[in-house]
């Protein structure tokens, strides 16, 4: 069985929920790693190894992956067509503006941006990723010029927050599998600003939960993950919240990328025939 969905992005827009409401859905195989980036940076490995990452899904309805780099890389919608031409998009949208505060803590995070000055500021003069994956407009136009409008659903980061039991059977009916699954995932939150200070004890930590997902423990990993005590012992010591390293972010940068993210925001508008967008009070349509 071909893989026949993927998540594409934008990057830090709720595809680690999608991930996980898909996760224990029956019908469902999915890469467990979350992102195996293939068509972005693996593509020379070929279909074979492709298909190898998500596993056996004889028993399933969907199959597939979610891959955030795909979003914004030029070349993947049409790698992703020559694969299956029938592939369901799914597409995951934020404010912007917060989706690039959000890229900046997860740099930061990474160790990619590092030094006294973490502003945001400071990142976005470093880094003009933040902003160029913020031009949804321009890169939803290449999927859209490719895949016909009933293989792509756009989701929207603010809708999961305010009503995830909604977003999540839009989601199963648009990759035509059980409306009424509920995921234990459903009404949780990831938190992506928080920061380790023993990166190889945290290492470590991933590495017994990748082993025991291999050996078929996934339901114990979860539970151990959540359990209040181990969650607490985490958070206690070994972990740091970035907003109290990271400055927020200025005004004045708000509005010059209010400013500088107008016409495409407007563009979007127009790609999904909506009169607002749930972020948008500071971005009018324009004529």
């Amino acid at each position: 069985m071909k893989i026949n969905f993927i998540g594409v992005g934008a990057q830090k827009c709720a595809s680690t929920w999608v991930h996980r409401v898909l996760s224990d859905h029956p019908e469902v195989a999915i890469f467990q790693g979350k992102e195996s980036d293939f068509f972005s940076t693996y593509y020379g490995r070929g279909y074979q190894w492709y298909e190898k990452q998500v596993g056996d899904a004889s028993a399933v309805n969907a199959k597939g992956e979610i891959s955030p780099s795909y979003f914004a890389d030029s070349d993947t919608p049409s790698r992703v067509f020559l694969y299956n031409s029938e592939m369901r998009i799914v597409i995951l949208l934020r404010d912007p503006i917060e989706r690039a505060y959000s890229n900046h803590l997860h740099v930061v995070r990474q160790g990619y941006f590092s030094g006294q000055k973490l502003s945001f500021e400071d990142g976005l003069a470093n880094n003009p990723m933040y902003v160029e994956q913020s031009r949804y407009a321009k890169h939803l136009a290449r999927w859209l010029e490719i895949f016909p409008e009933n293989q792509v659903s756009v989701i929207f980061q603010e809708d999961i927050r305010d009503n995830p039991k909604i977003q999540a059977r839009n989601l199963y009916r648009f990759l035509s599998i059980n409306e009424d699954h509920q995921s234990w995932f459903l009404e949780k939150k990831v938190n992506e600003s928080i920061v380790v200070k023993n990166a190889k004890l945290d290492q470590l930590l991933k590495q017994f939960g990748r082993i025991g997902r291999y050996v078929g423990g996934k339901r114990i990993v979860e539970a151990v993950k959540n359990n209040d005590l181990v969650r607490n012992l985490r958070r206690n010591h070994n972990q740091i919240e970035l907003r109290q390293v990271v400055p927020p972010m200025r005004e004045d940068t708000r509005k010059h990328l209010q400013e500088e993210l107008a016409n495409d925001m407007n563009e979007l508008l127009r790609q999904l025939n909506l009169k607002k967008l749930p972020w948008q009070s500071w971005v009018a349509l324009q004529d």
